[in-house]
C-alpha cells in the first residue's frame, strides 16, 4: 500500500526524514506525513510516476461516466 522507510530511502536518496520530505516536496511528489514525522507516498502513485504516467493517472483510473450518452 505504502513504500517502506527503505524505499523512501532509497527513492530520495536521503537518510534524514527532513531531507527526504524536501526532495519529496522539491520535486512535486504527493505525499503525507505520518504522525512520526515520516513521508508516506502510496506504491501505486510511485510506480505511476516512475514508469512515466502522468501523476493524475490513478485518478482517472476509475471509470468515469459518460454524460454526452445522455443528450438526445
Amino acid at each position: 500500500m505504502f513504500l517502506s522507510d527503505e524505499e523512501i530511502q532509497a527513492l530520495t536518496g536521503r537518510k534524514r526524514v527532513t531531507l527526504q520530505r524536501e526532495w519529496l516536496t522539491l520535486r512535486g511528489w504527493l505525499h503525507e506525513v505520518n504522525a512520526a514525522g515520516r513521508p508516506v507516498v502510496l506504491r501505486a502513485y510511485a510506480e505511476s510516476r516512475l514508469s512515466g504516467h502522468k501523476a493524475g493517472a490513478i485518478a482517472s483510473a476509475s471509470p468515469q461516466p459518460n454524460f454526452a450518452a445522455l443528450k438526445s
